[in-house]
């Protein structure tokens, strides 16, 4: 159990080595805790035995496990929303919830990996126990560093469709997505890539055609379900559910409104990105709207069926809505929107709406 071999595990690495044209060495990056990894060899998810590899070299990321991160969520969600708080314990309050402590970590493993592929020009195989959490967030911003599309808007749309939608991420499972309790399966991985995002884009603010804005703008909507993009857990489900014909992409927003996402302090010429990583240099990301994340104490209550077609009379700062749905009772609500036009619309309104969102009381 312990000296396991893999063939096709040690074909694929062979592969990836003849592929590499200046470096014939190898670098494996386990995403995971050397511990974790050694008490996941139980359940066959363990890692390589360098002995029965060919010139390569095995590091563990030290990255923490989705419970982890879910638990410094719930308690930097608890203290960013707290009514009062005192000013002298901010700073340790902030530490104990071990938030920045996780996003360094991560931005520190993405750092190695780019240095690695641009110093010594050698290949590098991510993975962790399953590929779809902590991978997506290492290969997704060592590409973010070592290629200057990826920080263009466009190419920045296509990171996030490559290395999250199209590698498996489960958008519905990590976000709670038409569940009536948080599960144990919630843990806010993409937020937290979203953060490492912001934090790259506070040392070097002018390498980055897109602004802050749209990270705030795609971190609301994770969670809002008004679009189809982050549904489902894999491409099996989306086409099951015909999500792509039945609901619009968030990026259909994005590029019919450029203007309000692009950095005006944008410049082109930038190569490669290997900030330095210190922790007096990672910072809270405020705008991050903690406030749509669900947490363990959030209590909610879900509509039943799926798309929906609302009409909306808008009556002073509320919204009252009545649901034309085809199922036989149709819920009737009125939601407290706030409406934050300093004129306020008049009249009605036809909105389609995702009902499986959540509705906090």
């Amino acid at each position: 159990m312990t000296r396991k071999r893999c063939e096709e595990d040690e074909h694929m690495i062979a592969e990836v080595r003849k592929a590499t044209t200046k470096s014939t060495h190898i670098y494996i990056c386990d995403c995971r805790p050397a511990l974790n990894a050694q008490a996941n060899k139980a359940k066959g998810k363990g890692y390589e035995v360098p002995e029965f590899y060919e010139n390569i070299e095995l590091s563990f990321g030290n990255i923490a496990n989705i419970h982890e991160i879910r638990a410094s969520s719930t308690r930097l969600r608890e203290l960013v929303t707290a009514p009062n708080i005192e000013e002298t314990k901010w700073l340790s309050n902030l530490e104990a919830t071990k938030w920045l402590h996780h996003v360094q970590t991560v931005l520190q493993e993405a750092v190695k990996v780019a240095s690695i592929i641009h110093n010594k020009k050698s290949s590098v195989v991510v993975h962790c126990s399953d590929g779809w959490d902590r991978t997506s967030q290492i290969t997704s911003l060592s590409m973010l560093l070592l290629d200057p599309y990826y920080r263009t808007l466009q190419g920045f749309e296509v990171l996030i469709e490559k290395e999250w939608i199209s590698m498996g991420h489960q958008f519905q499972a990590r976000c709670c997505h038409g569940t009536q309790d948080i599960t144990t399966d919630y843990s806010p991985i993409f937020m937290q890539f979203l953060d490492c995002v912001w934090q790259v884009m506070q040392h070097s603010p002018y390498v980055f055609q897109f602004n802050k804005y749209l990270l705030t703008f795609v971190a609301q909507h994770l969670y809002s379900c008004l679009y189809g993009t982050f549904l489902s857990n894999n491409d099996k489900e989306r086409r099951q559910s015909e999500i792509r014909s039945k609901t619009q992409s968030i990026w259909s927003h994005v590029n019919s409104h450029t203007t309000e996402f692009l950095n005006p302090l944008f410049r082109e010429k930038c190569g490669v990105l290997l900030p330095s990583i210190s922790m007096r240099n990672i910072r809270l990301w405020r705008t991050t709207g903690w406030h749509s994340i669900p947490s363990t104490g959030t209590r909610t209550r879900y509509l039943s069926g799926s798309w929906s077609w609302f009409t909306c009379e808008i009556k002073s700062s509320r919204i009252a809505m009545s649901c034309r749905s085809q199922s036989s009772n149709p819920p009737r609500r009125l939601f407290p929107w706030s409406i934050t036009q300093s004129r306020k619309p008049r009249g009605s309104l036809k909105i389609l709406l995702y009902i499986s969102s959540k509705v906090l009381f």
